[in-house]
């Protein structure tokens, strides 16, 4: 494929209008191609913010354009899975919004339809395309830190919007679908595996948990300690201790510029991490990936594996 992939938007949600159509627009391997919605208001003010583009009204029309090559979806959790097995059996490439799925057999199901298709399917993970993240992932490589022994890791903010589809329980609401995604992936992107015991503690409202803590306990030794939640002041921090050093990491999920900490034996180290496009070198990455036939950064074994752990903690959850 030469050509730019062309996207199509299933819906208007926020996170399409201040995030990922900008980043579609600013990637040269990517152009808008098509959005999606029932209510031309919505359509209007997509084409006021970012000019023309196709407008269907249903997701199925929009599905059926044959000028369409990939589409994003950010439905409510509740809906990835239907709308993202549709979009790839009308041969679309998904780059979905996090979590992929709401449990390991919706993702499973997702994964086999993608294959059969011969079609990409990426879960939206856009930490994951930061200078920060690269160099936290160049650290642990290099081995300085020792055997790995702790990580503790912690995404939350204050929620002051009402009404809002993060609290509704029959769409896949509450903070550890919302944003405790986000730690787990880190977790499971140092621990390689699955744990082999899970401990949870939360506080719930409107039916969603609001307030959870996650403890998991891996073979090698490894104790990984997961923090989420929107009730509170937020926070957004990771810290990974190993048996020689200790790396901190502020504002691991997102992609302002900072700095991260290395703590070796009686050395104190400051590494810079310049500001970051994630959305941006997502967008790039997997229109990219379409176009050279590869697998884009973040594979289906990964999000597969997090979502097994993600039933486990929502198993002791309930449990």
């Amino acid at each position: 494929m030469s050509h730019e992939v062309r996207w199509g938007i299933l819906g208007c949600a926020r996170i399409a209008r201040l995030q990922v159509v900008p980043a579609i627009l600013r990637c040269d391997r990517a152009r808008l191609g098509a959005v999606a919605s029932r209510d031309p208001a919505r359509l209007a003010e997509f084409r006021s913010l970012f000019g023309e583009f196709t407008g269907h009204a249903s997701y199925e029309a929009l599905l059926d354009d044959p000028s369409i090559d990939a589409v994003y979806l950010p439905l409510p959790n509740s809906l990835h899975c239907a709308w993202a097995i549709r979009a790839m059996r009308a041969g679309k490439h998904v780059l979905c919004e996090k979590p992929l799925a709401l449990d390991a057999g919706e993702a499973e199901e997702m994964i086999r339809t993608a294959r059969e298709c011969g079609v990409l399917l990426m879960e939206a993970f856009m930490y994951r395309y930061t200078e920060r993240l690269a160099k936290v992932e160049e650290i642990l490589a290099s081995g300085v830190l020792g055997p790995i022994r702790s990580v503790n890791s912690t995404f939350r903010f204050f929620l002051d919007r009402v009404n809002t589809i993060k609290e509704q329980p029959g769409l896949g609401g509450g903070a550890l679908y919302d944003v405790g995604c986000y730690p787990l992936n880190l977790i499971g992107l140092v621990a390689g595996a699955e744990p082999e015991a899970v401990a949870v503690e939360c506080t719930r409202r409107h039916g969603v948990n609001v307030n959870l803590s996650a403890v998991l306990r891996y073979a090698d030794g490894l104790v990984a300690t997961l923090h989420c939640g929107f009730d509170a002041f937020g926070r957004n921090y990771s810290e990974i201790v190993g048996t020689d050093g200790a790396l901190l990491v502020p504002d691991t999920f997102l992609d302002d510029a900072g700095q991260l900490t290395l703590l070796t034996g009686t050395e104190t180290r400051q590494i810079a991490v310049p500001k970051s496009d994630r959305y941006g070198e997502e967008i790039r990455d997997f229109s990219t990936a379409i176009q050279e036939k590869r697998t884009p950064r973040l594979t289906l074994d990964e999000s597969l594996r997090n979502m097994r752990v993600l039933d486990r903690i929502r198993g002791a959850l309930h449990g």
